[in-house]
């Protein structure tokens, strides 16, 4: 008499539409030679790198210097051979092939639409010179140009539509719960296909300091372009920096650090990145709000066997992400489970979870800075699952991802009638 057992593996989290880009940096242009270009200078990403281009030098680093994924992986589908190097320049961790990915802020609704922006006054629209020394403060709106040569120029939290251009040189632009928007001459008409409109200028010394809203429709965001438009966001000089507290959005334009000049934004989603003049040059991105989640798989057969015998086999890649981008991070991940049941789930047709036993075994793969722990090493270390496990631990810094293929070994008390069982295991973290 045999009897067969099924599982069905509860998900705890819902995973986020397929196809999206979920790297720290997502580089998205799909052909481009040299889409993330390092010639030299450096970009350091807390998290992922994806670079979507297929060409067959899809990223170039040249010089003695690196391109770097704390936690993360580098990667796209040229890689690993189109993503090339030069005069020793490297990659931290190697690239590795990975599918192009969307645009995970296409639906994001734009100005003059979304409700984060402010209301269109009719063209001509102002402009912003502020050339002396001192503070001048400002409101939201739409500009055609806003420029400051000295001293301080002070954003009022909102969002600030230009439609030619912004050029920060020597002096400060600081703004809390402030988000830019470039548009093109044309606003509020969105910009025409493969049209460079407003840019955004950070040089010869300039210094921006932003923080993104924290409420609203553009909630994180301190920088967005038009999906059309090509212009692109520079910060060039030594002394030069554009710190967004934020995500920067330029679908269709480049983002450059040049002459040592830096930048460094919480995420950034750009059609093409490049940094170049100087060792100095930088691009960082560090995410500051990240989530742990946990992807589990969804159904596991697990064979057959008869009364009193033991059956058992793998469930799956349970993975856990955590983005957080924390200096110490910490998580356990936990399992429990249901009675396997069939029939009428009478004592004869139900298996207990004191008969469900679990052992994770070691990680399959782990990233990032940090040391991770199985619950259950191996099948003698295995625990039944009457009562909540620790089915794995990690602790360290950064962001990460660990994961691990658990086995489940079921015990057939001598009583069980025939039928195909089925029980529920969960993984959860915290």
């Amino acid at each position: 008499m045999w009897t067969l057992i099924g599982v069905v593996v509860g998900p705890s989290q819902v995973a986020r539409a397929a196809g999206e880009c979920t790297a720290s940096l997502c580089v998205l242009n799909a052909s481009a030679a040299n889409a993330l270009y390092v010639h030299p200078g450096s970009v350091q990403v807390t998290g992922s790198i994806l670079v979507n281009s297929t060409n067959s030098q899809a990223a170039l680093v040249s010089g003695t210097t690196t391109v770097t994924a704390i936690g993360g992986t580098i990667g796209g589908p040229a890689a690993p051979a189109g993503f090339t190097t030069s005069g020793g320049g490297s990659y931290n961790p190697a690239p590795t092939n990975q599918s192009a990915a969307t645009d995970p802020y296409a639906a994001l609704a734009q100005c003059p639409a979304a409700a984060a922006c402010p209301t269109t006054p009719a063209a001509p629209y102002p402009s912003i010179n502020h050339l002396v020394s001192g503070t001048q403060t400002i409101n939201p709106g739409v500009y055609t140009n806003i420029t400051n040569l000295a001293g301080t120029l002070a954003l009022n939290p909102g969002t600030y539509v230009v439609t030619g251009g912004i050029t920060i040189s020597s002096g400060k632009l600081t703004g809390t719960g402030v988000t830019i928007y470039l548009a093109c001459p044309t606003y509020p008409t969105a910009c025409a296909a493969s049209t460079s409109g407003a840019s955004f200028t950070d040089q010869t010394g300039g210094k921006t300091t932003l923080s993104a809203p924290t409420t609203g429709a553009f909630t994180g965001f301190s920088l967005i372009a038009d999906r059309n438009n090509t212009a692109t966001v520079t910060v060039s000089g030594n002394g030069s920096w554009l710190t967004g507290g934020g995500a920067i959005y330029t679908a269709a334009g480049k983002l450059t650090a040049a002459s040592g000049g830096k930048s460094s934004f919480t995420r950034a989603v750009v059609d093409t990145v490049e940094t170049s003049g100087s060792n100095a040059s930088q691009i960082s991105v560090i995410p500051t709000n990240g989530t742990l989640s946990i992807s589990v798989p969804t159904t596991a057969g697990l064979g057959s066997a008869a009364p009193a015998g033991t059956v058992s086999a793998a469930l799956g890649t349970v993975t856990i992400t955590d983005q957080r981008g924390l200096i110490t991070s910490t998580w356990t991940a936990t399992v429990t489970a249901t009675n396997f049941t069939t029939g009428g789930a009478t004592s004869a047709e139900t298996i207990t979870t004191t008969n469900v036993s679990y052992w994770s075994g070691a990680a399959t793969n782990s990233t990032g800075t940090v040391t991770v722990t199985p619950g259950q090493a191996d099948a003698s270390a295995k625990q039944a699952l009457n009562s909540a496990r620790t089915a794995f631990s990690s602790t360290g810094n950064g962001n990460s991802s660990t994961t691990w293929n658990p086995t489940v070994v079921i015990t057939l008390p001598a009583p069980s009638v025939v039928g195909t069982y089925t029980g529920t295991i969960t993984h959860s973290v915290a």
